[in-house]
């Protein structure tokens, strides 16, 4: 029973790949902690430290958790700010509408 590299199934969550922090710090430095565990979980891969592997892998998880949850968190922000202010109209204005003020005037 020997320990194996696990490859990443989701590419937004290899580091490699990571984005969508935008300048946001917090989230920045949640990528870069995952980042470490990462590399971290290779070396213990390599050392064959099954315990280690299993300890990152829970804090990997972990940290993909607290990501997912603050990106959601920034989309629903962002969401709120685009209906706010004047000039931002929460629909688009090719959702439908368009089509019956053509149809009248035309």
């Amino acid at each position: 029973m020997g320990i194996q590299a696990v490859g990443f199934g989701d590419l937004s969550m290899d580091p490699v790949h990571l984005s969508g922090s935008g300048g946001d710090p917090q989230l920045k430095t949640l990528e870069q902690k995952l980042q470490k565990l990462h590399q971290e979980k290779k070396k213990a891969v390599q050392n064959h430290d099954e315990e280690k592997v299993k300890e990152l892998e829970k804090q990997i998880e972990q940290v993909k958790q607290k990501i997912e949850q603050l990106k959601k968190k920034r989309r629903k922000e962002d969401d709120k700010e685009d209906t706010k202010g004047p000039g931002y109209p929460s629909r688009s204005p090719l959702d439908g509408s368009v089509g019956r003020y053509i149809d009248r005037f035309a």
